[in-house]
């Protein structure tokens, strides 16, 4: 495909300008049938009186990546059986009529405004969003989100991250088998693979890719940040695998760290009646809860790693009990008296840091972060629509230089070059489509009668599509409650628009990124109308379940959780709440005064601390097993020359940084404060007795 292609390379533009005329040209005989020879004779780029066989190589590898993009240029016999005649019915390039609400787009576009610049799929989310509102009277500015802040990029995810992504795209769709350098993070060691890549997710932070291994000869799932180097593909043939039929992707976006393999049993855990609805609201995807009358309730999952189910375990050391199998609360007892180990004496001392320069990412000199960018013939075929629709029938049109690139995706070289390359597309001998040319801060159009051939803007293709169900299903939910029956309907639709799309096309989202909806909805709902909302949670620092009074002034997704931050009238101050420890949420009918509040540090960092006091700060030592994870979630820690990590971790109580070094199941150790090592001590003597 030519998305693959170095981009802005002169074999690159040639091929985009003898696509792209290819199409106009079939366009513009009004959907007749056209021979091999009219087309070789006709069409631009083909070159002056090439050999049959370099035009057939060319024209039929045009055709496959136009059929790539959903373009199917329609093939049969000419009247008198003698060869092929070729044409392009207008629906097999038009994007057909697709009847979105003012809600529906608006819903739409609030996804665009949450996501632009923290989201891999932006550019394909506003070029897409761009086709379905040409016409409409809309635009793509909603500010109806603006008390909603989302970064949804994680630590990692640069400029290389977005080319791989693409690069995996590009390999599932056309099937074929890729080999890549793998950071295992079970041994630490780079290895090689080869893998049939089935699908990508996005869960729990981060993005992964599932399919089949040929070394493990099994699906296994990969972090798409742990690859290194270059994605190559493994054949040269058209296709390598077929996808199984039985194989659906959201079997394994919603699996927990503990099922990442092949069970070994099901394990039993009990929570207090504090934390029953707990583990009912977050945990009921992954087994069977059963509740109880008193409120608490019982997980029964099956598991592949005992030591990742433990560490759910020791994360709520007070409210959860591991109730079986024997062998596992073995493994239980075996890891509290590692950890038990490890904090008796005075703490080790540290390696020498690492003292390699700190690497900067391409993502933080470009605005908007990195990208997966469009196909770039649709780009460039979308490009003439855009300009098109902004002629507004005149002849000529000056446009806001800004405006163009930021709609249309592009930096100012790239619509240079996007120009240049329309400027010798045309439909037949001397037939151009439109004509562009950047003047100091503005782009100066020329209108072509041509370019009425793309007046229309072309169909989504499948990548585009992809793009915008990722956008509802990341932020439908969890943020946008009051609109989600209108992005749910919109989903429906764009599946529609787009052919068909299954869900091993989709990109599926893991079950841990959503948040009730009910909760959500009535939050949203006090932040757009300015009314009370009265909450349950369960506070980290009393420990307590508690009814607060709160107005509420932004929702903030950060490194895998959603946060509310809020004016607290039962605090008399500004107090930041985890959604998932919300229990429920009731809107009320008095409506408040929003107060001068300073939101930027929360959008920043939704962790922000909000109480009257200071946090404490813990110096924690992580092992070389953990210490790259542990490194890709917080970006500030040290790297130490053995592999270790260094870093601190800010807390209010020291029953929840207790909790914090436990459920690495000895894999961290606490070096300050010493008060807290010796109450690590005590707590994994206590639990220890439990275990025997």
């Amino acid at each position: 495909m030519a998305s693959v292609k170095k981009k802005g390379s002169p074999k690159d533009k040639n091929k985009l300008v003898r696509q792209l005329s290819l199409v106009t040209y079939l366009m513009a005989v009004n959907g007749r049938g056209i021979g091999a020879d009219d087309i070789r004779r006709c069409v631009e780029g083909y070159g002056v009186n090439p050999s049959p066989e370099t035009f057939a190589r060319r024209f039929f590898s045009d055709r496959d990546d136009l059929a790539n993009l959903g373009i199917e240029i329609r093939s049969e016999r000419d009247e008198y059986g003698e060869g092929d005649v070729y044409s392009l019915p207008p629906e097999n390039f038009f994007l057909p009529p697709v009847p979105f609400s003012r809600e529906e787009l608006a819903s739409l576009h609030a996804c665009l405004y949450l996501l632009d610049g923290q989201f891999a799929y932006s550019n394909l989310l506003r070029l897409a969003l761009q086709s379905l509102a040409l016409g409409t009277g809309n635009t793509l500015e909603d500010p109806g989100a603006s008390f909603v802040c989302v970064d949804l990029a994680s630590s990692g995810f640069d400029d290389e991250a977005a080319k791989r992504l693409a690069r995996i795209e590009d390999a599932k769709s056309n099937r074929k088998t890729i080999r890549f350098s793998y950071h295992s993070f079970g041994s630490d060691a780079v290895e090689e693979r080869v893998v049939d890549p089935y699908s990508m997710m996005y869960t729990r932070d981060d993005w992964y890719m599932v399919g089949w291994s040929h070394e493990r000869k099994a699906i296994r799932i990969f972090k798409l940040r742990r690859i290194n180097g270059r994605i190559t593909n493994l054949s040269k043939k058209s296709h390598d695998f077929a996808v199984p039929d039985d194989f659906n992707a959201r079997d394994y976006a919603n699996l927990a760290p503990w099922q990442l393999g092949p069970a070994e049993g099901t394990a039993e855990i009990d929570f207090s009646p504090r934390y029953g609805w707990w583990a009912g609201n977050n945990l009921s995807s992954l087994g069977e809860i059963e509740h109880h009358d008193d409120g608490s309730a019982t997980l029964r999952t099956k598991y592949s790693d005992g030591v990742q189910l433990c560490s759910l375990v020791l994360a709520r050391s007070a409210d959860s009990r591991l109730a079986g199998p024997p062998e596992l609360r073995a493994v239980m007892a075996t890891t509290l008296d590692t950890v038990a180990s490890l904090h008796e004496g005075t703490a080790p001392e540290p390696a020498a840091p690492v003292t390699a320069p700190a690497a900067t990412s391409q993502a933080a000199e470009r605005s908007g972060g990195p990208q997966v960018e469009p196909e770039r013939f649709t780009q460039l075929a979308k490009t003439v629509t855009y300009l098109m629709d902004r002629l507004e029938g005149e002849e000529f049109v000056t446009l806001p230089l800004d405006d163009v690139c930021r709609d249309l995706g592009f930096d100012r070289s790239e619509l240079a070059n996007a120009m240049s390359a329309l400027s010798i597309v045309s439909a037949d001998f001397g037939g151009y489509l439109i004509s562009g040319v950047i003047e100091g801060d503005s782009l100066k159009v020329e209108y072509f009668p041509h370019g009425d051939l793309l007046k229309k803007p072309p169909r989504l293709t499948p990548r585009e599509a992809r793009a915008m169900l990722l956008a509802i299903d990341l932020v439908g939910q969890q943020i946008l409650a009051g609109q989600f029956p209108s992005l749910e309907s919109a989903r429906d639709k764009i599946i529609q628009a787009a052919g068909g799309l299954d869900d091993t096309e989709s990109i599926p989202v893991g079950d841990d990124e959503k948040e009730d909806y009910e909760i959500c909805r009535a939050i949203n709902r006090g932040m757009a109308e300015k009314r009370l909302v009265e909450i349950e949670y369960l506070s980290s620092v009393t420990g307590k379940m508690e009814a607060r009074i709160i107005e509420p002034y932004l929702v903030s997704g950060a490194k895998g959780n959603w946060y509310l931050v809020a004016w607290c009238r039962n605090r008399d101050a500004v107090r930041t709440f985890r959604f998932e420890m919300i229990r429920s949420a009731r809107l009320l009918d008095e409506s408040f005064e929003p107060r001068t509040l300073d939101l930027d540090p929360y959008r920043s960092d939704p962790r922000f601390p909000s109480g009257r006091e200071a946090p404490r700060k813990a110096k924690v030592w992580f092992s070389p097993v953990v210490a790259r994870w542990v490194h890709e979630k917080q970006p500030g820690t040290q790297m130490l020359e053995d592999g270790s990590l260094l870093g601190e971790i800010a807390y209010f109580q020291e029953d929840w940084m207790v909790d914090e070094i436990l459920r690495y199941c000895g894999e961290a150790v606490l070096l300050s404060p010493e008060t807290l090592r010796e109450k690590v001590r005590e707590t994994t003597g206590r639990l220890h007795g439990a275990y025997k």
